[in-house]
């Protein structure tokens, strides 16, 4: 008998989905570059750090919406070391969230170092944040509870820059849409500890819950107007 073993008709799996991960980042690339945006692909969140800084200026204010793949390039060390100051945003607070106990808000000991925290933010030198979902036509789309994250990626800050794994890349808007319901909204209401009705049935049935944070959606077709915007993919898959 031969002595035959499963594995032998094993291939290389990781070297198969790195190819497959940098193919259809580099596509994605080419669409957002086609949409006006400065794009680029980073094979690893390493290589994507890189990117990020030489994208930062030294001493610079930068407002970051609450995304788990920026915390993945774990750059607080090498901003400090730029001489930048990172503004989250649980720390830039409108009134209303100000005077909120939820989502373990930063507040300024008064309402008025608040505001000025909240317009820092918005108007940040540079603002970072991550994708619920980036089409392969090249169109960015998020989905917000509250707002501060859409609202800094749309105006105010002098550059805006995207970071997004693979993972949300996604074929169309309508898959983009899906993607938010069916994995990206579930899993950021476990995050909060929310027990909305997309954590019981593993998708979001358009829901009346006050704690919903599905309220504003943003799609981002081509490079705003006069705009600095770049968008960084990663090989990885990385966040919600």
């Amino acid at each position: 008998m031969y002595d035959f073993k499963i594995k032998d008709a094993a291939y290389d799996v990781e070297a198969i989905r790195k190819e497959f991960y940098r193919g259809k980042g580099l596509n994605a690339v080419k669409r957002l570059e086609k949409n006006g945006f400065s794009a680029y692909y980073a094979e690893d969140c390493s290589e994507a750090g890189k990117i990020l800084l030489s994208l930062i200026p030294d001493n610079s204010t930068i407002g970051v919406g609450d995304s788990h793949t920026v915390y993945a390039l774990d750059l607080d060390d090498e901003l400090r070391r730029k001489g930048c100051t990172a503004i989250p945003n649980i720390a830039a607070l409108n009134l209303h969230s100000y005077r909120s106990e939820s989502y373990g808000y930063i507040k300024a000991p008064t309402r008025e170092e608040a505001r000025a925290i909240l317009a820092e933010y918005l108007t940040s030198n540079v603002f970072l944040l991550g994708a619920n979902a980036i089409t392969m036509k090249g169109e960015i789309v998020n989905v917000d509870g509250v707002g501060n994250r859409i609202a800094g990626s749309l105006y105010g800050a002098d550059r805006i820059i995207v970071v997004a794994g693979v993972n949300k890349l996604v074929p169309d808007e309508n898959a983009a849409r899906e993607r938010i319901r069916f994995i990206a909204a579930p899993m950021d209401n476990l995050k909060y500890g929310d027990t909305c009705a997309c954590v019981q049935t593993g998708i979001c049935p358009s829901c009346g819950s006050p704690k919903r944070i599905c309220n504003i959606t943003s799609i981002i077709h081509k490079k705003p107007i006069e705009s600095d915007f770049h968008v960084i993919i990663v090989g990885e898959e990385l966040g919600f």
